[in-house]
């Protein structure tokens, strides 16, 4: 997976995602996302990586997110997904799904089990590396685990993680809010072709964690994990806004 994600076979995947994925995502969604605050994100530099931070509640809320910053030329960057090991890496059905349905972009692996520390720290110092070069995009949810409650506007507990990540790697954050998707794909091509059920994606400032203390205890990662929750929650309002909006244009045509 690392040769399809950053070694050779990189260029392979990529004109994959270009050729393959990007006319796929666009048959589930394109016809009913409706974005917002893509602008503020115009400070980022030219080519800079950066990390991005969201609500989980489906399992494509990423993808989907990084499928808009794909297809829009300033932000376009190689996408990095970390995944949990469980089924992607140790199941024939997710390999297949995280070669050919991610292009390669779910990587690194995490595993739970206590014997694979030492690869949980090599995947880590991965995502490090990756960060300090040039033209990557790597997703997180600081929730650490899909919110699969009720209400799609509370975020559960925010994990140590993402902040360990952002404190080892200083990249620029970027802390986006989305709604609208559901985990049955038959439902969302339908809803796309109706125009139905509108996918809302508000995107926030930027975050320089430059400047920041020098701390890396899980203490402080933990807090940072905090901070990206806070600053995802605080587009909620927006979110609402648009939607209503939306769904009033809607009901009166």
């Amino acid at each position: 997976m690392r040769f399809f994600n950053a070694g050779r076979g990189a260029p392979w995947t990529l004109a994959w995602q270009r050729i393959v994925l990007d006319p796929v995502f666009s048959m589930f969604v394109s016809r009913r996302t409706i974005v917002r605050g893509l602008e503020r994100l115009q400070t980022i530099p030219d080519r800079a990586s950066f990390m991005l931070v969201s609500n989980h509640r489906s399992f494509f809320d990423q993808f989907i997110i990084g499928w808009v910053l794909f297809c829009s030329e300033r932000y376009n960057r190689k996408s990095s997904f970390p995944v949990r090991a469980n089924f992607f890496y140790e199941n024939p059905l997710g390999l297949f799904i995280s070669i050919f349905l991610s292009g390669g972009s779910m990587f690194p692996p995490f595993f739970r089990r206590p014997e694979a520390k030492a690869f949980n720290r090599y995947s880590l110092s991965v995502l490090v590396d990756l960060f300090r070069k040039p033209g990557n995009l790597i997703g997180f949810h600081p929730e650490g685990t899909r919110n699969k409650g009720d209400d799609p506007y509370h975020l559960l507990p925010a994990q140590p993680g993402a902040g360990e990540i952002a404190l080892k790697a200083r990249p620029i954050i970027v802390p986006a809010f989305i709604t609208g998707l559901t985990n049955d794909l038959l439902s969302e091509l339908w809803a796309n072709i109706r125009k139905k059920r509108p996918i809302v994606i508000v995107f926030g400032n930027p975050i320089d964690v430059n400047d920041w203390p020098a701390q890396t205890r899980l203490s402080h990662a933990k807090k940072c994990a905090d901070l990206f929750n806070e600053k995802i929650a605080a587009l909620m309002d927006e979110e609402k806004t648009v939607r209503a909006e939306t769904q009033s244009r809607q009901s009166g045509s």
